[in-house]
This record gives structure tokens, C-alpha cells and sequence, in this order.
């Protein structure tokens, strides 16, 4: 068993009743770190003695519980004291220091309670605030050479939204045609997953595909050589009538 996910948020027994949209809330800001260093970690392949593969650090205003060895889900659950003022002063900002802290403190507290990769996870740490915070990804780069296009779909996830940009190069002259943002969402990976998935060219338009492959956006492919990116974003009601058409 590996190492496969890293949580941060709050504690969700404390707060689902007492303050649920304050758990909500914090999580939404903090599902991009989440993301971030559960596909960090991953890449390290660390194994684990077989009685976990999730660490999770959960904030709380409430009586600290002890790190344990929790009964779902072979996950490590540390508490940590939450400090809604600080929290308060960073939300909406792109000031992650106080989430990383939580990380930190309870990556350390884990580590009293079972072996864990520390070392790796602190570098992590260190490599994200290096970083500035990002998390972004290039999700997809397919080239058309009969269109004389190179498509490259970027993914940006931070602590305020999630955006999907897309980039599109003509091969031939190795430069960049236009480039801007295709989907901007509230953060949370459930929003946005399954939005994109590939990229297609047919006839004049360049088609993004969700994960049911239908038409999520469609570009017009003509104005892009005019250095305009030019696109509609399709509903889940347009799909089903574009699909109904092609029938």
C-alpha cells in the first residue's frame, strides 16, 4: 500500500452540524492544496507499513482528538488547534502560508504516531512555496498537422478558482497564435471535473470534449489565425440537442 493522499480541511465531525458552511468553505479554499500534494506524493511511490495511505490534518476549535490510526479508509487522522482570525485574514487572498503551516505542524505530529516519508513531505512544502502557490498542469497537447495547429490545454487550480486556458501554436512558424481562458469556475475539484477531457478539429471548428466525450466547447478555427479566440462554452442541454441532431 502507498502513500496516495494528503487532506487538509476541517474536522468534519465538529463542524457538519456546529458550522457546516464554514467546514465547506475552508475546504473549497484548500481542495487545491489537496490536489497538489496527494499527486506529489504519488510520484514518490512510498510505501507504507500496509495500515494507511492517506494523511489527513483537520483543524478545529474544539477538544483536540489524538492522532490515530482511524477505522475507515487506512487514514491517518491528525488534529490540530484552527485559528479563525489568521484564516480569516488570508481567505480570498493567494496568502497560503497559514495552510501550509497546518501541514507542516501536522505532518510532524503524524510522524510521532507512524512512520511516514517527513523529509519528502517537507520538501514538498518547500518546493510549493518556491513555486508561488501554483498548481497548474498541462492537461492535453495534440498537434493537427493538416490544420498546421498545436493545441495545448492548461489547467490552473488555486485557492479562489480553477481555470482552463488554452494555448494554440501554428506548427510551422513555431509561434503562438492565441492563447486565454476557456472555463473559470469556483474552486472544488467535483466543479470541474469531467469538463474537459480531448481536443478535437472537425471541419472549421477545434471541439474540447468532456469525459462523456461530447462537445463541451467549440472554437472557431478561422479566427484563430486573426489572433482570436473565439468559442462557446455548450450547456448539458445544447450537447444533448447537438447530439440528437447528429443522429
Amino acid at each position: 500500500m502507498n502513500l496516495y493522499y494528503i487532506h487538509l480541511g476541517l474536522d468534519y465531525y465538529d463542524y457538519i452540524e456546529s458550522n457546516n458552511e464554514l467546514r465547506y468553505e475552508f475546504q473549497q479554499h484548500t481542495n487545491f492544496i489537496d490536489d497538489y500534494f496527494s499527486k506529489a506524493i504519488r510520484k514518490h511511490k512510498y510505501r507504507t507499513d500496509g495500515t494507511y495511505n492517506m494523511i489527513s490534518v483537520s483543524a478545529t476549535e474544539f477538544e483536540l482528538k489524538s492522532t490515530k490510526l482511524q477505522g475507515f479508509g487506512d487514514v491517518i487522522g491528525v488534529n490540530l488547534p484552527f485559528d479563525r482570525n489568521r484564516y480569516e485574514k488570508i481567505k480570498g487572498t493567494e496568502d497560503c502560508s497559514y495552510y501550509l503551516e497546518l501541514l507542516e505542524e501536522g505532518f510532524k505530529k503524524a510522524s510521532e504516531f507512524k512512520e511516514i516519508p517527513l523529509e519528502t513531505l517537507l520538501n514538498i512544502i518547500e518546493e510549493f512555496k518556491q513555486g508561488g502557490y501554483k498548481n497548474e498542469w498541462v492537461h492535453k497537447k495534440k498537434r493537427f498537422k493538416e490544420d498546421d495547429l498545436e493545441v495545448v490545454l492548461i489547467c490552473q487550480f488555486t485557492t479562489n478558482y480553477f481555470q482552463l486556458v488554452a494555448t494554440i501554436n501554428q506548427i510551422s512558424t513555431k509561434k503562438e497564435v492565441v492563447s486565454g481562458v476557456l472555463i473559470r469556475t469556483e474552486v472544488g475539484v467535483s466543479i470541474h471535473e469531467g469538463m474537459y477531457k480531448d481536443v478535437l478539429v472537425k471541419d472549421d471548428e477545434i471541439l474540447i470534449t468532456d469525459k462523456s466525450d461530447s462537445p463541451r466547447i467549440r472554437i472557431n478555427k478561422a479566427k484563430i489565425f486573426d489572433g482570436v479566440l473565439d468559442y462557446v462554452v455548450m450547456g448539458d442541454k445544447e450537447i444533448v440537442e447537438m447530439l440528437s441532431y447528429q443522429i
